[in-house]
């Protein structure tokens, strides 16, 4: 074995060494056709496979340690997903009718499937492919009467390696025996990335070249920070790597120690550091990450189930949240999908291009009887703590003023009802729209609050589909146009006298937190884990030094230029902490 350098999406910080441990290893599935007369036995064959996951995921739950009960919805869903007719019944439908056998009847359902989710825009559904591929190597390992998930795996600690994880592979798993998790799908919002930030494990995702590269036992050191991963290392390697993962450790513990600080610069200027969360089962790290509330709370996970879920189910979500963070602010999304996303109940329309299709607030006042439902449970929830809500993919005012024409009669009904509710609840927008940057002046006065979801604005702004990796080089945050663009719109809400907050991977990278300190912005928002690096840091920058370096930057020509010039500043305040700051820009880590 050689040594080698690959690399992957980091989406949770850290360093680890050790011997990497395969998950999911068996051989591809047999593609064969049958007889007619053998059907019946194919699906029967299928049928015990679920029924063997499902067994074993009751036996995960039964199990689960008090550190990640949480997490036992996830775990739950991926059981319905083991008796999902989309997944479980469409692969016996193609045994039937293709006369084919069950493993490559499953192969092909869960690439369909896989693709569909794929195809989607927001990446919180995108990265859903990830369980269904997850759950097709359960099946097929199952079906091959291999040990699926986890129960084949050594006990001795291990850097986890797998094609694609489901939360309960990792659960499944003796305590401290992942150094670090190593996937070669998956997005930053995958169930793996999560539960790996939970589990304060390094972890990358979407490695390349991972399956061919990686084998079972081979040592490799993990890099978290710089998305890395070193394979059979040399003694220089090991001896850097202790140096630098002593040096990370350091730094973390001492930014956590301070995490209930307040986010102060040095020159006195206070900002909210907030937290974005995927459902309710991330509350857990609130507390301890210091969070000054919730700046992003996505609602999407509600609704990724068989049925759309009622008021009922979705107050007594909200409520809770709200209530537990209380007297802390709550920032809810309002649910952004679009017909490419249509969820269990409803048929897909199949748009050409859902990107630019009916998706956010245009899916919502287009079915408008399911928004009307969620804003019920808004409403109600919001007796419970600090709520407010926020419109995803505005682009006109008129979007707004429908959103309060619809709250005010909801507010009558439920009134009428005797329902207790809040009286008025903030209502914001996400900018992230090139005809939101250039109305933001009429929507400020429209709104209470923007929020910057600079991910979405930058595909907008800058006419690229990230999911076409022949463009991916122009998602760029420091391209002049995105910089001008945040300016533009922080001072359009500052002149109308609200706040604005910027709840994008821009607001977790340090070049990010310099240049919007200098803008102005009143919060920013990011993972839990992210929240006390980006207070620490904070508390290290000049609100005027960071001014200054906004307007040098907005100057400049292009995006190289502003990079170089920002990390040299940030290089002389902040050192070597730079490095452990981000996982967005490349910068100085294991050889």
């Amino acid at each position: 074995m050689a040594r080698a350098v690959i690399y992957g999406i980091p989406v949770s910080p850290g360093l680890a060494l050790g011997a990497i441990r395969r998950l999911h290893g068996a051989p591809r599935g047999e593609h064969r056709r049958i007889a007619d007369e053998a059907v019946p036995a194919e699906e029967e064959a299928l049928r015990a496979a679920a029924a063997r996951v499902r067994a074993e995921l009751e036996a995960t739950l039964a199990d689960m340690p008090p550190s990640l009960a949480d997490y036992a919805e996830i775990v739950g869903a991926q059981m319905e997903l083991a008796s999902d007719p989309r997944l479980v019944g469409t692969a016996l439908a193609r045994i039937r009718h293709r006369k084919i056998c069950a493993a490559w009847a499953l192969e092909e359902t869960v690439e369909e499937l896989c693709e569909l989710f794929r195809g989607m825009d927001d990446p919180y559904l995108r990265d859903r492919a990830q369980d269904v591929r997850a759950m097709g190597l359960r099946l097929g390992e199952a079906l091959q009467g291999e040990a699926s998930g986890a129960g084949g795996f050594r006990e001795d600690a291990g850097i986890l390696v797998a094609e694609d994880l489901a939360p309960a592979d990792v659960m499944e798993l003796e305590g401290g025996t992942v150094l670090a998790i190593l996937t070669a799908e998956g997005g930053p919002t995958s169930h793996t990335a999560i539960l790996a930030r939970s589990l304060r494990v390094p972890a990358l995702v979407g490695v390349t070249g991972l399956p061919e590269a990686a084998r079972d036992g081979e040592t490799a050191i993990v890099d978290g920070l710089s998305g890395r991963v070193l394979l059979t290392p040399d003694e220089a390697d090991l001896a850097r790597y202790a140096e630098r993962k002593a040096a990370y450790g350091q730094w973390e513990a001492h930014a956590r120690q301070a995490a209930q600080r307040p986010a102060e610069s040095r020159d006195g200027v206070a900002l909210s550091v907030r937290a974005n969360l995927e459902n309710a089962a991330e509350l857990g790290d609130i507390d301890e990450c210091g969070a000054d509330g919730v700046g992003l709370y996505r609602t999407e996970f509600s609704y990724l189930g068989r049925e759309l879920p009622g008021e009922d189910e979705l107050f007594g979500e909200y409520a809770a949240v709200a209530a537990r963070l209380a007297p802390r602010p709550v920032i809810f999304r309002t649910l952004d999908v679009g017909a490419d996303k249509a969820l269990a109940a409803h048929a897909a329309l199949r748009e050409p291009n859902p990107a630019l299709g009916l998706r956010g607030i245009r899916f919502c006042l287009a079915h408008e009887d399911m928004f009307r439902t969620q804003l019920r449970a808004l409403l109600r929830a919001g007796v419970a703590g600090n709520v407010a809500l926020m419109l995803p993919m505005i682009t006109d005012a008129r979007e707004v003023r429908s959103v309060r024409r619809i709250l005010h009669e909801l507010r009558q009904e439920l009134a009428a009802g005797g329902v207790a509710h809040a009286a008025h609840l903030p209502l914001g927008v996400m900018i992230e729209t090139p005809a939101a940057i250039l109305t933001a002046d009429t929507l400020a006065r429209e709104c209470d609050f923007f929020s910057i979801g600079t991910n979405d604005l930058i595909h907008y702004l800058m006419a690229i589909d990230r999911n076409n990796r022949h463009v991916a080089y122009l998602h760029e945050p420091l391209h002049p146009a995105v910089v001008r663009s945040l300016k533009r719109v922080v001072d359009a809400a500052h002149r109308e006298g609200i706040p604005v907050s910027v709840c994008g991977e821009f607001a977790a990278d340090p070049y990010g937190v310099a240049l919007l300190l200098g803008m102005g912005v009143d919060a920013l928002s990011a993972a839990p884990r992210f929240v006390p690096g980006i207070k620490h840091m904070l508390r290290k920058l000049s609100a005027d030094g960071c001014a200054e370096l906004v307007h040098t930057v907005l100057n400049l020509p292009d995006a190289a230029a502003g990079r170089q010039l920002i990390h040299e500043r940030l290089h002389r305040v902040l050192g070597q902490e730079l490095a452990f700051l981000s996982t967005n820009h490349a910068k100085p880590g294991l050889p």
